[in-house]
Parts: structure tokens; C-alpha cells; sequence
């Protein structure tokens, strides 16, 4: 399934290899797009504006100001939800970072531990700054068609509440809204219910949700719109997370 670019980056780093290697980290894993990069202030400061980024990922040590004093100078020129991280390789400046209200704080090498909490943090203060809206069913015209038992039954989107792997049986089957389960073909794989639809995302190794039916994220659970908002199995794993966030913002 193709991920959609949501987020724009720009990397500000006087070390070229450490830029080439955290735009490949960022692109491979987070559906990010890196809309630009420069290896100084000066440079970074006439091209940054027009690049728009949502997140800037900034070195601390710049040959001729500090990263801090360069996120002074271009606070007022980008826009107020731009989200700034110092990416360096030393914690000493992890006080001031603070102090001049970074997002975040990476150090260098990063991780991909590290890097999966900075992006889900992300994708986590966007999600609770969305309202939610309930989605019309013109807006879910794929028509899902379930061999279960021998039989046919054709399920619209919005009847769909998850997807849940049988662990017992080896088959994956569709939950329903008003409670029904189905049992998919054997031949069905995760991949096969992923492409029917982008709404439909990986949470877990057992579960994938219609993002269309989840009210709201707590505690790393799905809740899900009535009459399911009672279900309580639907638990986001650490490796689904932050692709989880990338598609629930998409939508």
C-alpha cells in the first residue's frame, strides 16, 4: 500500500552525512517529505520560508550562529505550528532547546526508536488538535464482497468495524457494527484487506481498524464510534504506531 506524503521536513545540519542519513530514516519509515535541506544558516534562512516545512529538524552547531540563535531569528518568519527539533550530538544544549520552546530534542545518531517517538508525538498533537467529523457514506464507496461459510455476503465500508485475526481458526474476519462477525477466505491475507482501502490500517499484528469508525485514540487504544465504543481489544502496537497516526491524520 502507498504511503501518502503528510509531513514536510526541512534539515538544517553543516554535516552532509548526517542530513543524507536521517532524510533516509524520515522517508522510509514516516511518511514524511523532505522539502528541503542546507548545511548553514545563511543558506537555510533564504529558501526555508517557501519551503513551507511542518517540521524542521535543526543542528545545534552551525559554522556561523548556533542552531539556537538561528530558531530566534526565523520564529517570526515561518508559521506558528512549525514544529522545531535540535538534532545534534551533544545533550548539553537540551536546557536552552527548552527554553526556546523546541518540540523535541534528537540526538545524533539517531535511532529509530528515538526518531518513531519524536514522529508519533507528532502525528499524536496533531490528531488531538483535529475535531472529529462524522464521515458521510458518499464518502465510502468501495463495496467489500465476504466469502464466509459457502456463502456471500456483501458488506458496504461503513458496516465494517475492524478486521480481527483468528488466531485459533488462521483466518482473518470481519467485525461488524452491529456485532456480526464474518469470516474472510482463507487466501485473504492482511495485504488483500489492506488494498481494498486506505482507511482500512494496520494496528497490530491481529487487528486492522476503519479508521472511519474511531471516535477517538486513549491510551493507545482505539475507541471506536457507538454502538462499539464499548470494545476494548483494539490496542495500538509500538511497530503499527506511527504509520497508524500518518493514515489517521491523512483522512
Amino acid at each position: 500500500m502507498n504511503k501518502q506524503k503528510l509531513t514536510r521536513v526541512f534539515i538544517v545540519d553543516d554535516n552532509q552525512e548526517a542530513v543524507e542519513l536521517l532524510q533516509r530514516m524520515l522517508e522510509k519509515h514516516y511518511s514524511v517529505e523532505v522539502v528541503g535541506t542546507a548545511n548553514d544558516a545563511e543558506t537555510a534562512a533564504d529558501i526555508i520560508v517557501n519551503a513551507d516545512p511542518d517540521i524542521i529538524f535543526l543542528d545545534v552547531e552551525l559554522p556561523t550562529m548556533s542552531g539556537l540563535e538561528f530558531c530566534s531569528m526565523i520564529h517570526q518568519d515561518i508559521k506558528t505550528e512549525t514544529k522545531v527539533v535540535f538534532y545534534t550530538g551533544h545533550d548539553k544544549y537540551m536546557l536552552e532547546a527548552i527554553r526556546r520552546q523546541a518540540f523535541d530534542y534528537l540526538l545524533k545518531p539517531p535511532t529509530e526508536q528515538d526518531l518513531s517517538q519524536i514522529m508519533t508525538r507528532y502525528y499524536e498533537n496533531k490528531l488531538a488538535d483535529m475535531p472529529f467529523v462524522e464521515r458521510s457514506m458518499e464518502q465510502q464507496p468501495i463495496i467489500l464482497v465476504v466469502n464466509a461459510m459457502n456463502e456471500h455476503t456483501t458488506l458496504r465500508m461503513d458496516d465494517i468495524a475492524y478486521f480481527r485475526y483468528n488466531q485459533e481458526r488462521k483466518i482473518w474476519e470481519a467485525v461488524c457494527m452491529n456485532g456480526a462477525t464474518y469470516l474472510l477466505r482463507h487466501r485473504t491475507t492482511a495485504d488483500v484487506i489492506l488494498n481494498y482501502s486506505s482507511a482500512f490500517v494496520q494496528i497490530h499484528k491481529r487487528f486492522i481498524v476503519n479508521i472511519n469508525q474511531i471516535k477517538m485514540i486513549q491510551e493507545s487504544t482505539c475507541v471506536l464510534v457507538e454502538p462499539m465504543e464499548q470494545i476494548n481489544e483494539l490496542r495500538i502496537s509500538k511497530n503499527y504506531r506511527a504509520q497508524f497516526m500518518s493514515a489517521f491524520y491523512s483522512l
